[in-house]
């Protein structure tokens, strides 16, 4: 009796148990199926060596501001050990030196390349807060050069930190879960390269998404959130949107000398932007800089996902006049009406910080100051000083919602909003 009512329990969730096989079979496929996890590391293959490919190589490593995430501040180059604090634990980068044992001086060609469209190496899984869906948009010829010039970067025995991460995302073997969910291999051929330049770098060598796209579940990147904007997972900066509505105030000129100097007539680079023009971007060629300005001043916008913070405050401060204290401490540099001036100080007016959706850029500059990239085309920027010490959270409460009483939705931040505000990660 007891094995028929079992076998009739197994037979009535059979349909149940199958469906779910085809929808994970499914997944498994949409994702690149066993491809992925089948990792070259026998190959032979070389590549060329020659001075035009290292210098190609080179510049697609600046161009990609592989240093930023593999290199910690005053630590050897490329040596990796930076950490990427996300809310399952921390990511820490890896080695990517000429290193036999600890970088990847011992990889064949086929196998760096497998790991940068597959993101996947002889670890396994790689997380996503590496950037292989952009990479692997990348050309063989141009992911080729970055392995060229890798090998010639000088090695480093350093052993970066075991990654601290919470079950199951402290499995990498979870990492195929996040892929079957999440992930959705787009590999380019060398066409892409010839189509549209702009493009072709933004997605792929300049992985400008992994900033200015909004996140879905899990930190994923979904397609209707391209370049649409968002707050940046962790140090919670807003990263704006990147297409032809949002950057409509500038020209196809003025963005390209945006992208190199960090400065232009409608703003200047501060945060994570600055650092990146000033580790990366400034080093474009002026032809690449033009084509990545054309090509998103081309891009259709795209209705964003409310941010972490959207809407965080409902009851404005009346407390103190928020008018007074901006001519009080903010007139003199940025002018009476927001305007600012023409080389030394940007306009508040139509900026980021005083129209995006999200308030923490203006809180951020107003506690803690911030400073444009040093760049050629910027050689003597000028610095927002912080406020922490000289106003209190009820005055900064009261300037940052003038600034920005014209904002979707304008801000009705509070002293107690600003006071929680008093940790935020400053990098």
């Amino acid at each position: 009796m007891i094995v028929r009512r079992v076998s009739i329990v197994l037979l009535a969730l059979l349909p149940v148990l199958l469906a779910a096989v085809a929808v994970a079979a499914v997944l498994f496929a949409r994702q690149g199926g066993f491809a992925p996890y089948r990792v070259p590391r026998d190959s032979t293959r070389t590549v060329a060596t020659d001075g035009a490919t290292l210098a190609r190589g080179e510049y697609l490593v600046r161009l990609g501001d592989c240093a930023a995430c593999h290199t910690t501040r005053g630590g050897v180059a490329f040596a990796g050990g930076v950490p990427f604090r996300t809310s399952y634990g921390t990511i820490f980068s890896t080695n990517i030196t000429s290193d036999p044992t600890h970088g990847i001086g011992d990889w064949s060609a086929d196998e760096f390349a497998h790991a940068m469209r597959h993101g996947v190496s002889r670890l396994g899984p790689l997380f996503p807060v590496f950037p292989y869906e952009q990479f692997a948009t990348l050309t063989d010829t141009d992911i080729d050069a970055i392995y060229a010039w890798l090998r010639t970067v000088a090695p480093s025995d350093s052993a970066p930190p075991a990654n601290r991460l919470d079950f199951p995302a402290s499995s990498r073997d979870a990492m195929i879960g996040w892929r079957m969910l999440y992930y959705r291999p787009s590999i380019a051929t060398t066409a892409a390269a010839s189509t549209d330049r702009g493009q072709y770098l933004v997605d792929g060598a300049g992985h400008c998404a992994s900033c200015h796209s909004a996140r879905g579940d899990r930190y994923s990147l979904p397609p209707e959130g391209y370049l649409a904007g968002g707050s940046l997972p962790v140090n919670g900066w807003y990263a704006p949107p990147l297409d032809s509505e949002s950057l409509a105030r500038f020209s196809v000129a003025e963005l390209a000398d945006y992208l190199r100097a960090g400065t232009s007539p409608h703003g200047t680079a501060y945060g994570p932007m600055a650092q990146v023009i000033y580790g990366s971007l400034s080093a474009l060629e002026a032809s690449d800089a033009t084509a990545i300005a054309d090509y998103l001043k081309r891009v259709s916008p795209r209705a964003p996902k409310k941010s972490a913070s959207d809407g965080i405050a409902t009851a404005s401060n009346d407390s103190v006049n928020g008018a007074e204290v901006y001519k009080r401490t903010c007139a003199d540099c940025h002018g009476d009406d927001g305007e600012g001036k023409a080389g030394r100080y940007p306009p508040l007016a139509n900026s980021i910080a005083a129209t995006a959706p999200d308030p923490i850029n203006a809180v951020r500059l107003v506690l803690y100051g911030a400073m444009a990239p040093t760049t050629p085309g910027n050689p003597r920027p000028y610095s927002m000083p912080p406020f922490v010490q000289q106003l209190t959270s009820a005055e900064i409460a009261a300037v940052v919602n003038y600034i920005r009483r014209d904002a979707t939705p304008p801000s009705r931040l509070t002293p107690d909003e600003i006071e929680s505000m008093h940790g935020i990660v400053l990098e």
